[in-house]
């Protein structure tokens, strides 16, 4: 692909004005030619700009021709110019290429010497195999004079049995020297074939393409004095680069150092060694954070006597649906936060368009949890379920897609995770509150869900200029170089949002305190020396704030409960009070802040009253109170007491009324993402 690529750049560039192709009878003055000096590279994404420091060879002034040779292959002729220095004026410059015997590279030349001993070897080995042929031939050949010999000698009397027995004794140990150093030389034609496989994938590694036509810039100056120099520049294909973070946080929680490094693709077919270096986003053309919680809309729909939804009936078939789906939501809890690993495994997976026709699997380890998405599309037995009593996956007002029908192009929204697997969660909490909604009589603790939910097992355009000086390789992996390090001051806190997860999360939010912008990318992040998952940070201007999340506190876990349901008819209306309890139970010796979300329904139209009759506890005062309470989304900062368990943990109840039409009933719908 890259030969192809090449050689359409050099056939475009030979029409070119300024631009020739190299001839064969051209002659080259080895005086004239230098390869000059790689000194500057701005990389960008998808090429580079490389610039050569020359000085002309030799002490001759005046008009004359110098030959920057050795040039990548992956060079873009046509972005080929020079600029002179004090005392030289550019004439022109053009573009050639000219054929030679060897590979112009060192690395590759060593390579070649390699596999041509390693031949030499194989040829010597493949000889001496010959010459054994030719020793077992002769031995078969004595072998039957013996026999024969020995068979006349014995008809006429005159058998001498001390010669036949030596003669046989011979045949039998050289046939056993010619077998040995068979099975010596087959060894190590076996070895030397593997060197010369293992030599010759090397080789294919680093080479882009055929490098036995050199790259040359064809300058003419006039030099007005000896020793002059000039600057080569050029772009090459090949070359990019992309953010990437480490985020290490300090065990005792009072900063995060950002190292914001860059990986870098360096494939253009030369080094770039002790070079002036600057990236830019200019064009020449395991999962550490919580799950976002999304708004809960609902709306009226017909009653089960319309032909509408029929409800879940009593505390029984109540209990059965909600362990149903908080197992799921548990379980793809868990998935999430081995996202990394179902990502590589979805990336090794075939094309979206032939996936979904030719069945699409599961990595092995959401298979073995169970979980019910199957082949790109969500298992009927939820969907289902939820339409038995208005859930968001069909029904009266249901949109009739559970999240994984819905064929999306991300490879993840296939198994109806979504992008990072928090579509699925809201996906399954949708229901959850649903299904409080519509379940009739009422609902005790005794009656419902488990008193806690048990966590399964578990557009900016920038540069940067480098300090220093910087050394990349022409190599087929991405290398990786830090572009600055900024230890950053940070508010500590852990988040819990247990309609979503049992775990409970740490995050920071920091401020940008450096003059450099954070681009988007990757982050790997560490608490204290412990490795704690990947996450990502986004774009960040100088001066602005951000948050990263720090992984999963396992000291703590959450829990959310339907406490009781209690219905009241007033007229044409039915009045439903629901008290929930939140929890955060405390495993640990010391206290803990926790911040603690959870959400109530939102309404379009004026047809449901929603109303917070007690929130339980004061909830959190904050900037962004006002815009979430919107939403729908409540917080309470609460402290978990060391050791709090059970009874004891640190807990809210707060009260939600919903007031509707009696002869309707309540469905999802569509999130607001």
């Amino acid at each position: 692909m890259t030969r192809t690529l090449t050689l359409t750049l050099l056939l475009l560039y030979a029409f070119a004005p300024n631009c020739a192709t190299a001839q064969d009878d051209e002659k080259v003055d080895a005086d004239r030619l230098t390869d000059g000096d790689v000194t500057e590279v701005t990389v960008y994404q998808g090429q580079a700009l490389v610039t050569r420091s020359v000085t002309l060879p030799g002490d001759q002034t005046g008009l004359q021709e110098v030959v920057v040779t050795n040039l990548p292959a992956l060079i873009l002729p046509e972005s080929l110019y020079a600029e002179p220095g004090e005392g030289l004026e550019i004439r022109s410059v053009r573009y050639r290429t000219r054929p030679v015997e060897q590979d112009v590279r060192a690395e590759v030349r060593e390579l070649d010497e390699q596999l041509q001993e390693l031949r030499d070897e194989l040829s010597a080995v493949e000889r001496e195999q010959k010459l054994l042929a030719d020793r077992t031939k002769y031995l078969n050949s004595l072998e039957g004079f013996t026999a024969g010999t020995a068979k006349n000698e014995l008809e006429h009397g005159v058998l001498n049995a001390e010669t036949l027995t030596s003669l046989t004794e011979l045949i039998f140990s050289r046939r056993e020297q010619v077998a040995a150093e068979e099975l010596e030389l087959a060894k190590s034609q076996r070895g030397l074939n593997e060197e010369i496989n293992l030599a010759t994938r090397k080789r294919q590694n680093i080479t882009s393409g055929s490098a036995t036509t050199v790259r040359e810039a064809v300058v003419f100056v006039d030099a007005q004095e000896a020793g002059a120099s000039l600057r080569l520049r050029y772009l090459v294909a090949g070359a990019g680069w992309s953010p990437s973070y480490n985020l290490r946080a300090g065990a005792d929680r009072k900063q995060v150092t950002v190292e914001y490094n860059a990986q870098v693709q360096q494939m253009s077919g030369e080094d770039w060694t002790d070079v002036a270096m600057t990236l830019s986003t200019a064009t020449p053309s395991l999962v550490a954070e919580p799950p976002k919680l999304d708004p809960l809309a609902i709306r009226l729909g017909d009653s089960p006597a319309s032909g509408g939804p029929k409800v879940a009936v009593g505390a029984e078939e109540y209990s059965r649906l909600k362990r149903q789906l908080d197992a799921s939501r548990d379980r793809l809890s868990d998935v999430r936060n081995r996202l990394g690993e179902l990502n590589a495994a979805v990336e090794q997976a075939a094309e979206p368009s032939t996936a979904a026709s030719d069945g699409f699997e599961a990595p092995a380890f959401a298979a073995d949890l169970d979980l019910p998405f199957r082949q790109g599309s969500f298992d009927r037995s939820v969907p289902q379920l939820a339409q038995s009593y208005g859930g968001m996956a069909g029904g009266a007002g249901g949109n009739g897609q559970g999240p994984g029908q819905q064929a999306a192009g991300r490879p993840l929204d296939r198994f109806g995770y979504g992008a990072n697997g928090d579509a699925g969660l809201n996906y399954f909490a949708n229901e959850s509150q649903i299904l409080d909604f519509n379940a009739r009589g009422i609902v005790g603790k005794a009656q419902g869900s488990s008193s806690v939910s048990q966590p399964p097992a578990e557009g900016v355009s920038v540069s940067y200029k480098l300090a220093g000086r910087t050394s990349l390789p022409s190599r087929s992996d991405r290398q990786l170089i830090q572009i600055a390090r900024l230890p950053l001051q940070g508010d500590f806190y852990r988040l819990a949002t247990p309609v979503l997860t049992g775990y409970v999360y740490e995050e920071a939010k920091l401020t940008n305190t450096g003059d450099v912008v954070l681009l988007a990318g990757p982050a790997s992040t560490f608490l204290g020396d412990e490795f704690v998952g990947r996450g990502a940070v986004p774009t960040v201007a100088a001066g602005e704030s951000f948050t990263v999340g720090l992984g999963i506190d396992a000291s703590l876990r959450a829990g959310r409960e339907l406490v009781s349901k209690e219905e009241t008819i007033q007229g044409g209306n039915r009045i439903v009070d629901f008290v929930y309890r939140l929890s955060v139970e405390n495993f640990a010796g010391e206290a803990a802040e926790v911040r603690l979300v959870d959400r109530i329904p939102t309404v379009a139209e004026d047809d449901i009253k929603i109303t917070l009759v007690d929130p339980g506890k004061k909830l959190a005062d904050y900037p962004d109170q006002a815009a979430e309470r919107k939403l729908g989304l409540l917080r309470w900062d609460l402290e978990a007491p060391a050791g709090s368990t059970g009874a004891d943990s640190a807990a809210v109840e707060y009260t939600l009324r919903v007031e509707y039409d009696k002869e309707l009933s309540i469905v999802g719908m569509p999130a607001k993402r």
